[in-house]
């Protein structure tokens, strides 16, 4: 059994697609926190008036800041994505693509994650073009403009986490993690995060995060019981490498 835990800026907790068998019965909740000084960011994006024609989309706030790295006054770290493979249990595929939307020329959300073998939506309602550009390795890699009002669909048929840009609007970026992950959430703004519905037994934890890298964690579930997953990252910004990872 595997747990794989992956930082991202989703910011909020995003439930498993499948159900856990019959005697999944525990849990694992904790919070991902910061040790140490946070890595400078960089500084949030100006454009020039042009490049916005089209961005503003009523209901939505132009947003040019930074989201590769979201941590609260008291160090939690957002946008944790949590990944639990439990051996012998049957995922249950969405059946309907996942959106990642391009609104206000900001990709929301900015970490989406699938299990392979579904189908990403990228979709586009704003009223100015956007162009999607991945950087995958393993699975297929697009680079195609996308009109106000349309979508593109792609099917993920290789587990990998890659970035995907818009070359239009350079500020606008997000991630995409596949998974043959069985349970799948997403940290909160304060950093914390569950993951509900799992099976008595030993669990070996790797989170991941686009801006301070990976690691991995020991823990047990007991039945009907929460196990307490703290996880303390350090505040060392990863080794460029490019865009996948």
């Amino acid at each position: 059994m595997k747990i794989l835990i992956a930082a991202c800026a989703a910011g909020a907790l995003l439930s498993a697609s499948n159900t856990g068998p019959e005697d999944a019965t525990g849990a694992v909740a904790g919070k991902a926190v910061l040790d140490g000084k946070a890595p400078e960011k960089k500084p949030d994006f100006t454009p020039k008036e042009d490049e916005l024609k089209g961005c503003h989309h009523e209901g939505h706030a132009m947003d040019m800041k930074d989201r590769s790295l979201i941590v609260d006054d008291k160090g939690g770290i957002a946008n944790v994505v949590v990944m639990i493979e439990v051996k012998g249990h049957e995922k249950k595929l969405r059946e309907e693509p996942v959106v990642m939307d391009q609104v206000a020329c900001r990709f929301e959300p900015h970490v989406q994650v699938l299990h392979v073998g579904e189908t990403i939506r990228y979709d586009n309602s704003d009223e100015t073009n956007h162009n999607i550009h991945t950087y995958a390795r393993k699975n297929t890699n697009i680079n195609n403009n996308i009109a106000g009002g349309s979508h593109y669909d792609m099917k993920l048929e290789k587990e990998e986490t890659f970035e995907i840009k818009c070359d239009i609007h350079p500020w606008m970026n997000s991630w995409l993690v596949v998974t043959e992950a069985t349970h799948v959430a997403i940290s909160k703004p304060d950093g914390s995060f569950e993951i509900k519905d799992l099976p008595p037994g030993e669990y070996k934890a790797e989170w991941w995060h686009e801006t301070l890298g990976k690691g991995k964690e020991t823990v047990t579930v007991t039945e009907g019981g929460t196990a307490t997953l703290d996880l303390k990252i350090k505040a060392e910004k990863k080794k460029k490498g490019g865009r996948r990872r």
